[in-house]
């Protein structure tokens, strides 16, 4: 067993170097939240804690590698998209020393009855919601009305599994660019169902009409991301344009059983599964970024070893990057990156959350890599005990920087699609805060715990396929497949 190494030595190797101070079928784990499958282990209840001055860890099981990031690429990069942050200039002082109190919040809606909602996203300077649906259509919430029609229809190329399998293809994402208000230029990722790109994880460059800028027109532009055919699982999804305004793409490591259906590729950079790839759409192809670490065929990569990046997030202020890795049937987890930094390996199917060989025969890191450790290692195997052994699919959430909830301002916010708790914790530098836990609903049994009030006659919060950020750096939930819902002061 490799000898384990703290976060804060890791922190202080990844300073040097860049000169800076589950299994979806029977075993019962769910995997990318567009179905909810099997969750298996059931919800059992626990105490939390955290590393003192390293990675908050939920459960029980001891952690083995560890170690320094493997490369960088310096400081923060330039901010052309203007959303750098409420209120710009340096970040406010960081504590996290102590879990974030989250005071009393609630939830609004803004939209429901969207059959099949797993995203939603606003172009800059606008205040319009395109929400997307896994079925293969995007509608318009504009005005504080639903628009007839839709945005977009690829419906057609998306025929979704129904029964025991609650497909995870789809349409997954959904990405403006900064000037798309003159550009017209959108971008999607999905998984088709049928079709010349039946299983393939594509990203595709569309263009708004001229006639009518609530409607696209039906045919793709550009063919951004076009992977081999893979499982049907694993398929992350999530596309958007980080600070830096290159198109930040998360794959799947491939998908079918833990060894994955394309076996050693999360850990091969010149595979683009398992990967958050970093793209230039006005590049030639293969739309590589210029400054990514790698060269040749793994010119697209930014960071790799994952095994289904579903949600991520850059800190609007800090520029941060925070990524939810949905796990197997042992570990959840949520990966920070310094603003800048590149290249990091984080771990899977070597590593599941902080712990090496839950996969049978997954194989070794990357020779002369290092495995980067999560900041959140929730344990979610059968037998574990503590609050958050319910989760089967992380989801990545976003720093608050918004105004209404300013005792939330710095506060980084993930959930689970099925989990009943919530987390919240503040990230400063190597340090990570323990965990507040959030109950998705307020229990009668525990009238003090921090909790999500409901407004407007909302139904019970269960489950989560997003959190998402509007212009103002306010956050918001796609609940329960079918609402679009915003965090609020309790009233």
């Amino acid at each position: 067993m490799m000898k384990q190494r703290t976060i804060l030595a890791f922190w202080l190797a990844l300073a040097m170097v860049n000169g800076a101070c589950g299994d979806d079928g029977s075993s019962g784990s769910s995997d990318s939240p567009q179905g909810p499958g099997s969750t298996g282990t059931g919800a059992q209840q626990g105490s939390s804690g955290s590393t003192g001055g390293g990675s908050s860890t939920v459960g029980t099981g001891s952690g083995t590698g560890g170690g320094a990031a493997t490369s960088g690429s310096g400081g923060a990069p330039p901010d052309p998209t203007g959303t750098g942050g409420s209120g710009g200039g340096e970040p406010p002082a960081c504590d996290a020393s102590a879990a974030p109190d989250v005071g009393k919040i609630a939830l609004a809606p803004v939209v429901t009855g969207i059959d099949r909602l797993v995203y939603a996203a606003q172009p800059k300077g606008s205040s319009d919601w395109y929400l997307v649906l896994q079925t293969g259509r995007i509608r318009v919430f504009t005005g504080g009305a639903l628009r007839e029609g839709n945005f977009l229809d690829v419906s057609s190329q998306i025929q979704l599994s129904t029964g025991g399998f609650d497909d995870e293809r789809g349409l997954l994402g959904l990405a403006f660019p900064a000037d798309y208000a003159t550009s017209g230029k959108f971008y999607i990722a999905m998984t088709p169902t049928t079709g010349s790109n039946m299983n393939r994880d594509v990203v595709l460059e569309y263009q708004r009409s001229a006639g009518d800028p609530y409607v696209a027109n039906e045919t793709p532009t550009k063919t951004i991301l076009r992977p081999d055919a893979s499982a049907v699982n694993h398929n992350g999804g999530h596309i958007l344009f980080g600070p830096d305004g290159m198109l930040y793409v998360g794959t799947g490591d491939g998908g079918g059983s833990c060894g994955s259906d394309k076996r050693g590729a999360a850990q091969d950079p010149n595979a683009v599964f398992g990967k958050i790839l970093r793209l230039d759409p006005n590049a030639p192809e293969p739309y590589a970024a210029a400054g990514n670490p790698f060269d040749g065929n793994a010119s697209r990569v930014w960071h790799y070893g994952m095994r289904n990046p579903y949600r991520f997030s850059f800190d609007r202020l800090t520029r941060d990057l925070y990524i939810g890795d949905v796990g197997q049937d042992s570990y959840e987890e949520v990966d920070f990156v310094p603003a800048g930094v590149s290249g990091l390996n984080f771990g899977w199917p070597a590593f599941e959350g902080d712990h090496g060989g839950t996969c049978p025969n997954g194989g070794a890191l990357r020779e002369g890599s290092t495995h980067t450790p999560p900041v959140v290692d929730i344990d979610r195997r059968r037998n574990a005990t503590g609050p958050f052994s319910d989760y089967v699919s992380v989801i990545g959430g976003y720093v608050y920087r918004g105004n209404a909830l300013p005792q939330l301002r710095g506060v980084y916010l993930f959930g689970d699609y099925t989990g009943e708790r919530m987390g919240a914790i503040v990230q400063c530098g190597a340090q990570t805060s323990p965990i507040t836990q959030i109950l998705k609903n307020r229990d009668p049994n525990a009238p003090n715990a921090p909790a999500f009030s409901r407004q407007g006659g909302l139904p019970a919060f269960e489950d989560l396929t997003a959190i998402v950020e509007d212009n103002d750096g306010e956050l918001y939930f796609v609940a329960n497949r079918s609402s679009l819902v915003k965090l609020v002061p309790e009233m």
